[in-house]
């Protein structure tokens, strides 16, 4: 189904690209979020089409995302996504990658939290720019083999969108009302400062979600 037209091209004769994430990937349980705004392109009541993938979030008081780290000089840890037709439609396959490493009976249990969770995760790019991938459907583990004899020390595991329940966008770039979006994804999005009323967009007839 064509619902849009192409509105702009891209110029990267002299652009220097990062080609590296930060080194940290923070997931959060779904059930953690208490308030959420996706912001889609979308046209304003000046016809003016606005080219916007964006989401507001912020968590219960008290809750934070649980971050996975690993050294910066590693490339390891990185998101990725897919674009594929379902019934006419794009669909997006959102992926995480993160490493678990060691035996103990906190990594049993962790490794089954991942397993079972119903969790997004939040990326920053080298750019500067903070991606979240897998809110709307949530991410689940791939089948893995566990190896704690190879060199990551135990696995890397692929978080991935169900294929059931892919995503309707690409992975959405977050903002903060206040500008505070480094500051958020530093502290883990522990006491995220969001105005629920703040201006968010023109014309909210479009594709919006609002949680609270």
């Amino acid at each position: 189904m064509v619902c849009d037209k192409l509105r702009s091209g891209l110029d990267l004769n002299c652009l220097v690209l990062s080609r590296k994430y930060v080194q940290k990937i923070v997931l959060i349980n779904k059930s953690d979020v208490e308030f959420s705004r996706i912001v889609a392109p979308y046209t304003n009541i000046e016809n003016e089409y606005i080219c916007e993938n964006r989401i507001y979030f912020k968590l219960y008081a008290g809750l934070k995302g649980f971050a996975f780290k690993t050294n910066e000089n590693s490339s390891q840890l990185f998101p990725t996504f897919d674009k594929s037709e379902i019934e006419n439609t794009p669909q997006y396959s959102h992926s995480v990658n993160i490493i678990i490493a060691g035996v103990t009976e906190e990594i049993k249990c962790l490794l089954m939290q991942l397993d079972k969770g119903d969790y997004f995760a939040v990326a920053q790019f080298y750019d500067g720019t903070i991606e979240v991938f897998g809110f709307e459907f949530g991410l689940s583990t791939n089948n893995y083999n566990y190896d704690p004899h190879n060199s990551s020390g135990g696995a890397i595991i692929r978080l991935t969108s169900s294929s059931d329940a892919m995503e309707d966008y690409p992975p959405f770039v977050y903002k903060s009302t206040e500008g505070n979006e480094q500051v958020d994804f530093d502290n883990d999005f522990e006491d995220v400062i969001l105005d629920e009323n703040g201006d968010f967009n023109d014309d909210f007839s479009n594709d919006f979600n609002n949680q609270s």
